[in-house]
């Protein structure tokens, strides 16, 4: 489903919360602005966000925010939704606010030595508790994926989830914890391999 409306997208150099956004506005046929930024850019950037968050997804140069709300929107546009099933659309829902919530959830401290003891609580706490929550709607699908065709949620859960935490990058969490999820597993393995997936990064030289 293309569009002759002008996006851009505005985010971190990195995939993060955006990275969704980015495979299914590219999926979709979609003419965006792919507008990354420095760290260092942030505080000036901060101030003309409309809640002082990204990702900011401009369109026709106004200015749209909420991760969820974005992915939501050009999933619809790539592919990545379900229009016609109310049920699959809310399951898709239901894990995409949930995934929100445990990366939010994630202790901060600038203490090394507290944020270590914090996440190992987080890790045997919450983020077991999510896991398992996301595990079981996978297998109520059959093991693979959250519903019956490839989803924002299993996009969120592969490149804002999964992949952060086997790459290290959540610190104090063990980079293996999700190995022991079977649909997790399965249902990364598989999106990772989606053909608009792979198209994607193949436009970027990846």
């Amino acid at each position: 489903m293309s569009t002759n409306r002008k996006h851009e997208l505005l985010y971190f150099d990195g995939p993060g919360r955006a990275e969704t956004i980015r495979i299914c506005l590219h999926a979709g046929g979609v003419d965006f602005t792919d507008t990354r930024f420095q760290g260092k850019d942030w505080p000036s950037i901060k101030p003309t966000t409309p809640l002082g968050s990204v990702p900011v997804l401009k369109v026709d140069g106004v200015s749209h925010c909420q991760s969820v709300s974005l992915a939501r929107y050009a999933g619809k546009l790539g592919g990545f939704y379900p229009l016609e099933n109310h049920l699959e659309a809310l399951i898709v829902d239901e894990a995409m606010d949930s995934m929100n919530e445990l990366m939010a959830a994630a202790p901060q401290n600038s203490d090394e030595t507290e944020l270590l003891k914090l996440r190992k609580e987080f890790q045997e706490g919450a983020m077991t508790k999510y896991a398992t929550f996301l595990e079981g709607l996978i297998q109520s699908n059959g093991g693979t994926g959250f519903v019956s065709t490839p989803s924002i949620a299993d996009l969120t859960l592969w490149g804002g989830t999964v992949k952060g935490v086997a790459s290290g990058d959540w610190t104090g969490i063990d980079s293996d914890f999700f190995d022991k999820y079977e649909g997790i597993i399965a249902t990364v393995a598989s999106i990772e391999k989606n053909e608009k997936v792979v198209a994607y990064y193949a436009s970027l030289g990846k």
